[in-house]
């Protein structure tokens, strides 16, 4: 493979562009610089990363980028790809027609939604009788009494309430359901009562105790996974046999940072409760549950390797 056509994993971009944060943050470091350095040495796909980011960079001033927080809140909940002007979209500025400039474009959708959450948080609200809670790096709009989930996940608990998701409109009777936004389908969990989903080709069902995965091919039941799905409102991570890599991968959505792991752990089964407003002892716990060990150079990249 041709690594300059590369498309770089999520989270290589997203550490990419934290780094580009750090550096407009402290400029004149010296020991972050050299983290840089050998985080570019790493892996090849670091440095095209970086690269990468470089070029894009280099068409827009710093002050019109948004902080660091919502720049990688917003990679993170996007389908990423570096180009350049996949990459200009994404952070909401465009191209001057006819100049060089840049002008301010329209946000992509969960950058000004009505309720939207940052790293790690949790917030609720109110929809009628309807109880909503959404979940980190998430986004949500009302329209006329309709919840539109833009990106992340919602729980919605109420007698009846519609809400619409990327591949389906969801119609909820006395349900307590959860949705949620992945790259390419959307799924839904319903945990009490029972939902209709109708997409442009089907209509189904739900009832409690199922699941439904909905992309552009149409609808697929769910079996029960190793995650538990309603777990995250009650502030938990609850997981059943699952490996330590997609553990991982679930945990890094309520932590900044990278947080990742060797090949040679990543195929480890976990089963546990942990608590997502400690992720720093939910990563001590998995030491003492695997033959494992948490290497931090910073608060910014931490892996899990062999003990």
């Amino acid at each position: 493979m041709n690594i300059n056509a590369e498309r770089l994993p999520e989270a290589i971009v997203c550490m990419a562009i934290e780094w580009q944060m750090r550096l407009r943050e402290h400029p004149h470091n010296p020991a972050l610089h050299a983290q840089l350095q050998a985080w570019r040495q790493r892996d090849a796909r670091h440095e095209l990363a970086w690269q990468r980011m470089a070029q894009v960079s280099g068409h827009f001033q710093p002050s019109q980028l948004p902080d660091a927080t919502h720049t990688s809140a917003l990679l993170r909940r996007a389908e990423v790809d570096v180009s350049r002007r996949r990459m200009l979209k994404l952070l909401g500025v465009g191209l001057a027609v006819g100049g060089s400039g840049l002008l301010a474009s329209k946000a992509p959708p969960g950058w000004h939604s009505d309720v939207a959450t940052a790293t790690g948080e949790r917030r609720p609200f109110q929809l009628g009788d309807t109880h909503v809670l959404l979940n980190t790096h998430s986004a949500i709009d009302v329209q006329d009494g309709e919840l539109l989930l833009r990106a992340g996940e919602v729980l919605i608990d109420g007698s009846v309430w519609r809400a619409r998701c990327r591949f389906a409109l969801c119609q909820g009777k006395q349900a307590r359901a959860v949705l949620r936004e992945y790259d390419g389908y959307s799924e839904l969990h319903v945990e009490r009562g029972e939902v209709r989903v109708t997409s442009p080709t089907e209509q189904r069902t739900v009832l409690a105790g199922n699941g439904l995965a909905i992309d552009t091919r149409g609808m697929h039941p769910l079996a029960a996974g190793a995650l538990d799905p309603f777990a995250w409102s009650r502030g938990l991570l609850v997981v059943n046999d699952i490996r330590l890599g997609d553990f991982l991968a679930e945990a890094a959505r309520y932590r900044s940072g990278w947080l990742g792991c060797d090949t040679s752990v990543a195929d480890l089964r976990l089963s546990g409760v942990f608590q997502l407003d400690e992720p720093a002892l939910m990563l001590r716990n998995i030491t003492h549950l695997l033959p494992v060990r948490v290497v931090e150079r910073t608060r910014w990249w931490v892996r899990v390797v062999h003990a």
